[in-house]
């Protein structure tokens, strides 16, 4: 679903003008264990339309570790601040820090084994998370 008024900075993943909300975890890829709970808010995040399905684009691929890292602080940052999200994402991801990082790593550790390899986008503005 494109948006055409997304700030540059609040992108998750590269740079364009455009974006599209993007699973971190791909939702095609998915193990059973994890029907439920991959299609969260939790897990989606602004991607620009040429990370996420260009030439080069993340389609059904895992991202490298450091956009795991970039997820569990933008969760965190939703339910410090008390966003309209901030209990569905509790829900969703664990009532606590610590729960909620391993929430995230288990997952990755899930995902991990169904990918040879990890993607990265070739060009990254400065993070917002």
């Amino acid at each position: 679903m494109p948006s055409t008024d997304i700030r540059r900075e609040n992108i998750f993943i590269a740079s364009d003008d455009l974006a599209d909300v993007d699973h971190f975890f791909p939702h095609t890829r998915k193990p059973h264990s994890v029907d439920d709970v991959i299609d969260g808010v939790w897990n989606l995040v602004l991607a620009c339309q040429t990370c996420n399905r260009g030439a080069k684009g993340k389609f059904s691929q895992l991202p490298e570790l450091t956009f795991l890292e970039r997820l569990h602080r933008r969760n965190n940052f939703l339910i410090n601040s008390h966003h309209p999200l901030r209990e569905t994402l509790i829900q969703q991801t664990g009532v606590n820090e610590l729960a909620r990082r391993q929430s995230l790593q288990t997952m990755y550790h899930w995902f991990k084994e169904l990918f040879v390899r990890n993607w990265k986008p070739e060009y990254e503005h400065e993070p917002a998370f």
